[in-house]
This record gives C-alpha cells, sequence and structure tokens, in this order.
C-alpha cells in the first residue's frame, strides 16, 4: 500500500510531546507527514471519503520506536553466543572446533538476515532502526524493499581475522574497509525516498585505530554525515587507548575530531567524569542495550549520570547474538527498572522517560527530532498502533504509560506505519512476505550448518 490519506480514528494518542498527557484523539496523515491531531473528530479532512479508515478504538497511537543500535545481518546468529561473555582473547569458544558456520555468511545472506531483523522490529513497533556492519547495500537493499526506515553505516575495521593474535592491525583491511564505507554512503544517502540515511560508521577506538578515526571524521564533514560507533564499551578498550594513545576513548575522539560531528556512540559505558563534560559539549547520543549487558555480563550505560550530564540517551538492542530479540519494549522495560535496582532508587528512572529515550531520544540522536519523535503535524508519519485490550494491560484509569513500561511484549502493536505507509494491518506484515523470509532464514542456516558437519536438530552440540 502507497502512501496515501489516512484517518486513524478513535484512539487513545500519546503525542510525547512535553507535558501533554495521552487522550482520545484521531490521527490525520496526508502522504508521508501527519496533518492533524484532533479531539472529538471533527475535520475537514476527515470527511474525505479516499482516506483509509483505520479503526483505533481500544487502541493506543504513539510514535514509532527508533532502535538506535543494532547489527541486523547478525540475526542469523541468535543463540550463537548462549552462556558466553564479552568477545575477547580469553572468551570461551560458542562453537565446536573447526564447526564455526557463522563466518560463511555472505552479502545474499546477511540480505535475507536484515529482512528476519526487519520483520521482527516491525513486529514490536520500530519504524527506525540504526544499523552497522558489512555489505551494508544488502541491507540498504532490504529497507528500501520493506518500507522500514534506517540510518546504516559500512563499518570501518583495522585489523585482519588471525586466530594466533588479538585483533592485530592490518592496513589492507583499514583501506579496504574505509572505502567501503565511503562508497556506500555515497550510493545509499537519501534513498529509498528519504528513508535510507548513511553514516560514517568506525568500529570503535581499539578496532579503528586514530588514524583511521581522523580520516573518518573527515570523511563525515566532507559528506556532510554523522558517525556511528561504538564507545567506550569495554575496561580493554579503556586500557588498550590508554596504552597507545595516553588518553581515554573518548579523549581520542575529541583528538580525531569525530567529536565534531553528530555522533551516536554505542554503549558509553565507561566514561569518566571529564568524559562527560566533553561530550556534554558536542551533539553526542549515548544508546543504552541493557538486554545486551546483562546476557554477556557486562557492566552497563550509566544513563540516569548522562541525563544528569545534559546529554541525550536512545536505546538499541545491539545483535541478536548478544541480546537474542531486537524488541525495545525489553529495553524499555529494563531502563526503566535495571538503574533503579542498582542504585535502590526505584524512581531513578520514570516509566515515561524510559519510552521517549526509545521515542524522542532516538529521533534525537538521528539528528531528526524535527521529523520523527512525536505526533504532531507536519512531522513524518512514523506511528504505532497498540491494542490495549489485553488482560495485562488492565485496568487502564491512572496506568496506561505503567502498563505499557512494565506490562507490556510487543506483541500488542497491530499497525506499523512509516511515511505514511502501512507496513502492518491487524497484525499482520503487508509490506513483504513475512513467510518467505522465515523460510529463507531456515534454509540458509541449515545449509551453513550442514557445509561444516553438524546435524539438523534443534539444539546447538
Amino acid at each position: 500500500m502507497q502512501a496515501q490519506k489516512v484517518i486513524i480514528r478513535g484512539g487513545v494518542v500519546w503525542t510525547m510531546v512535553e507535558g501533554k498527557a495521552p487522550g482520545l484523539a484521531d490521527v490525520f496523515i496526508d502522504g508521508q507527514r501527519i496533518v492533524a491531531v484532533e479531539s472529538g473528530g471533527a475535520s475537514t479532512f476527515g470527511d474525505d471519503p479516499a482516506a483509509t479508515i483505520v479503526d483505533a478504538t481500544g487502541c493506543l497511537v504513539m510514535p514509532g520506536l527508533v532502535n538506535a543500535h543494532t547489527h541486523s545481518p547478525m540475526t542469523l546468529a541468535r543463540s550463537t553466543m548462549d552462556g558466553a561473555g564479552f568477545p575477547g582473547p580469553e572468551a570461551a569458544p560458542t562453537m565446536p572446533r573447526g564447526k564455526d558456520w557463522r563466518g560463511r555468511l555472505d552479502a545474499d545472506d546477511h540480505y535475507w538476515a536484515s529482512r528476519l531483523a526487519i520483520a521482527e522490529m516491525i513486529r514490536s513497533g520500530t519504524t527506525t532502526f540504526v544499523d552497522m556492519y558489512r555489505d551494508m547495500d544488502r541491507v540498504a537493499q532490504a529497507v528500501a524493499e520493506t518500507g522500514i526506515r534506517a540510518a546504516l553505516g559500512w563499518e570501518i575495521t583495522t585489523f585482519r581475522n588471525d586466530a594466533h593474535e588479538w585483533l592485530p592491525y592490518d592496513e589492507r583491511t583499514a583501506r579496504r574497509t574505509f572505502e567501503e564505507c565511503g562508497r556506500f554512503a555515497a550510493d545509499w544517502h537519501g534513498r529509498a525516498g528519504g528513508r535510507i540515511s548513511a553514516w560514517i560508521a568506525p568500529h570503535e577506538t581499539s578496532t579503528c585505530h586514530e588514524p583511521w578515526l581522523s580520516r573518518a571524521a573527515q570523511l563525515a564533514t566532507q559528506m556532510d554525515l554523522g558517525i556511528t560507533m561504538h564507545v567506550a564499551e569495554s575496561p580493554r578498550e579503556v586500557d588498550f587507548c590508554r596504552a597507545e594513545y595516553g588518553a581515554t576513548p573518548v579523549g581520542v575522539l575529541e583528538r580525531a575530531g569525530v567529536l565534531n560531528r553528530c555522533v551516536i556512540g554505542a554503549h558509553s559505558v565507561f566514561l569518566s567524569d571529564d568524559d562527560l563534560r566533553i561530550l556534554s559539549g558536542a551533539r553526542y547520543s549515548a544508546v543504552s542495550c541493557l538486554g545486551c549487558y546483562m546476557k554477556i555480563a557486562m557492566d552497563v550505560t550509566p544513563v540516569p549520570r548522562l541525563l544528569k550530564s545534559g546529554i541525550n540517551v536512545a536505546l538499541g538492542t545491539d545483535g541478536a547474538p548478544t541480546n537474542n530479540n531486537l524488541n525495545l519494549w525489553d529495553e524499555i522495560h529494563l531502563n526503566a527498572t535495571l538503574h533503579g535496582f542498582l542504585a535502590r532508587d526505584p524512581g531513578l528512572l520514570p516509566g515515561d522517560a524510559a519510552i521517549r529515550l526509545a521515542t524522542v531520544g532516538g529521533a534525537k540522536a538521528l539528528g531528526m527530532e524535527h521529523e520523527l519523535g512525536t505526533v504532531e503535524p507536519q512531522k513524518r508519519a512514523d506511528l504505532i498502533v497498540i491494542d490495549l485490550r489485553r488482560p495485562h494491560l488492565f485496568p487502564q484509569e491512572g496506568a496506561l504509560i505503567g502498563n505499557l513500561v512494565h506490562s507490556a511484549s510487543g506483541n500488542e502493536v497491530r499497525d506499523v506505519m512509516v511515511d505514511g505507509r502501512i507496513l502492518m494491518r491487524d497484525g499482520q506484515i503487508t509490506s513483504f512476505d513475512e513467510i518467505e523470509v522465515l523460510r529463507q532464514a531456515q534454509a540458509i542456516v541449515r545449509r551453513h550448518r550442514a557445509a561444516v558437519g553438524l546435524p539438523q536438530r534443534f539444539e546447538r552440540p
């Protein structure tokens, strides 16, 4: 279904506009944009017989969620890191020797992996995602075909795979990935009717060495693009930067000119007070991925501390191997509970603030706060409809937001719209063949497992 006139009628609308509570209203959409949000249903536009009517009685209408950090091509490797900690030279192998089929995945496989990720995200209400990996042309193709919105970056890495040495510097890899990043950005930025934005994506300060960070910053400036990368994710990264560069990861980014651009910094866990001071003066957004941290037993993004310092925070899932799902409702719940648990302060991050991280915070991270993140006239029609008629979401009187934060699972998302185009209607994805995606995903993994001698079975050996 192409973008058209749509009326979402009879639902409770949570606009996410600061200070405005959820209330009954109709949302009027013309093409890609919202044209009105009105209570009472009185509107000339509402009488247009050409408009598609979406009955939202008993439902909540709100902005689509923004997954500010994931790796969609890794979705086929879901559950392959169960029981494993943070990757490193000391990490125990997660596959039997000679049986690690994940390295066999190619660009075609990553295309189907991304479509699988997109199906999962649409089903739980994500309308925009930020992704960094390789083979991003195929990810962009999947985005263009499925109707979702995405910010994509081809990862710049400066090491080669070597079983006998941990992340050895490799000039050829650095040059190749840097060139791929620039070529991808030139080819894809602004494509799919503007739904695809390209970002420059140095992997991290210990896996994209400092000279290449400077070149990445220069490329971003030259192309007028933002930068997305991992920042201060592990103690190993901090130790590497101090030993190699005499600075923290944030200090390295400042010196390399990265912080002169709009930056999405995934994780942002190990930050000093001086780091916070530097980041608060930059166009920097930290991304919290709590589901990942809890699964691999690592430290967490200090969200309350970041917010107190005036730094924007968004939510992400990271990839399926380290999280297992791409469901932002899990992240919303965790951010509203875990920070308070650790500080023994249950009100530290209120529920409505946690949801705003996944909407307003995500839009701001993208530099699109004037286009996304709230339900207002002239903004992009990236909206979701949540069916509230579920036992676990009752009673609702005075408890709507709390129910969403602490009880919703994402399965309640009924309708999804991006740029005014309906991608899911009444729980059925309409913009592509979901069953074919599932079939392809299963066949790919089965084929690669068989190629390394793993039997067909439902559990890992």
